[in-house]
């Protein structure tokens, strides 16, 4: 094994791979010995065809939830702790294999399917008209991350699972400190066993007065178990807004710097459906790739044998950018389609919620287009301030428009 490497997850210039992550998709090889924060030293995949070969090898595994790359150790293991002491453990299915996991997602596919899905498709085009009035009432310039990007999820996650947006503002303020990876764990602890008390009421609400959303459908399949559904929940609630924001406010930012790009969706709104897995493979908002996995035996992969107990982590990033995969990778070009790009993830863990995502996204652009037919940036793209080394997820910060 070559000497380890370690990444930041910086991207230096907007759009582009971290250099590191850049040097590494010029190197000739898919795999890389890579330094974890915790000091363990694992793999780094990069390359398409054995990245979809981790996702999908059930010898991987994600049970002993490793540190993610973004956080401490230390931190992280008192994390994992409280969950467990408080039974939240049960339903994180991101730190499950089947068949476990396969319970938990059996109980959620049906409200994620694409049919339930198509079923939303009038809420989401309310919820973007909304959106898109209070847009232009605020008047130019407006900063579509607040006004678009960002509340669009946020309404729609109340729809999927049958909250009122009036606790939109407490639900985003306990995301926001679930996911800051800066914050200390007492703070991130301390604000996870109040969403619980937070969930425990609106379950008992649900259960005397039953809807027709998510939340109701999970309690009356009667498959899980209390602890299990208030730790689903706390997974349901954060899971999706972020990322989705994150793609809808950094893929208007990638269509205003391509003119070319903008100008094919305008004249053909039907390109809509190509852009938005062109966009999710050239942006590929997640910064570093899934959760870290850890092989249970050895492992061949490509010209690598990955040992038992090691770290492997998939760069999402660098598979879409995979030049034997996908032609001019670097090149946004909606026309290409982005045809099997894994921003998603892929395997059994593929994100349960990507149909969701792709209608909000697809009724976005489009409905966004239409009604700002000049929509441009309001200054210089320069001064659209990009998030920083401890985001999860790459995205702008404001983006102030005109038209």
């Amino acid at each position: 094994m070559s000497e380890p490497i370690t990444l930041s997850m910086r991207r230096q210039r907007t759009f582009d791979p971290p250099p590191e992550l850049e040097q590494l998709l010029r190197a000739g090889s898919s795999l890389h010995p890579l330094r974890f924060e915790g000091g363990e030293v694992g793999w780094l995949v990069t390359g398409y065809k054995e990245a979809r070969a981790v996702l999908n090898d059930p010898r991987i595994s994600l049970r002993e939830w490793p540190p993610l790359l973004t956080e401490e150790p230390a931190k992280h293991a008192a994390y994992v702790d409280m969950m467990g002491r408080t039974g939240l453990i049960a339903g994180e299915m991101l730190a499950m294999d089947p068949p476990e996991h396969t319970r938990l997602r059996r109980v959620l596919a049906p409200k994620f399917s694409i049919g339930s899905v198509t079923e939303l498709a009038g809420a989401v085009d309310e919820v973007v008209g909304r959106c898109l009035d209070e847009t232009e009432a605020v008047g130019r310039p407006a900063d579509l991350v607040k006004t678009f990007a960002t509340p669009i999820p946020q309404r729609m996650h109340c729809v999927l699972l049958g909250v009122p947006e009036d606790d939109i503002p407490m639900l985003d303020a306990i995301g926001k400190t679930i996911s800051d990876t800066e914050l200390s764990s007492e703070v991130v602890i301390a604000t996870t066993e109040e969403f619980r008390e937070y969930l425990e009421g609106v379950v008992a609400r649900k259960r005397a007065e039953p809807g027709n959303d998510l939340m109701t459908h999970i309690i009356e399949t009667g498959e899980l178990t209390d602890d299990e559904i208030l730790g689903l929940l706390v997974l349901l609630f954060v899971a999706g807004v972020d990322t989705t924001a994150s793609m809808l406010a950094t893929g208007t930012f990638a269509l205003l710097c391509h003119g070319d790009q903008l100008e094919l969706l305008r004249k053909d709104p039907a390109l809509v459906d190509a852009a938005v897995e062109e966009l999710m493979r050239y942006l590929t908002v997640f910064n570093i790739g899934t959760l870290t996995r850890t092989a249970t035996e050895d492992i061949e992969l490509g010209d690598v044998t990955i040992r038992a107990g090691e770290l492997i982590s998939v760069s999402l990033l660098g598979a879409n950018r995979d030049g034997e995969r996908f032609e001019r990778p670097d090149e946004l070009d909606l026309r290409r389609g982005g045809r099997g790009q894994i921003g998603f993830g892929h395997g059994v863990h593929v994100c349960l919620g990507q149909h969701l995502a792709r209608l909000e996204m697809r009724t976005a652009l489009t409905r966004l287009l239409e009604r700002f037919p000049d929509l441009r940036l309001a200054g210089s793209t320069a001064e659209v301030p990009l998030s920083g080394d401890a985001a999860l997820t790459f995205a702008v910060q404001s983006l102030p428009v005109t038209w």
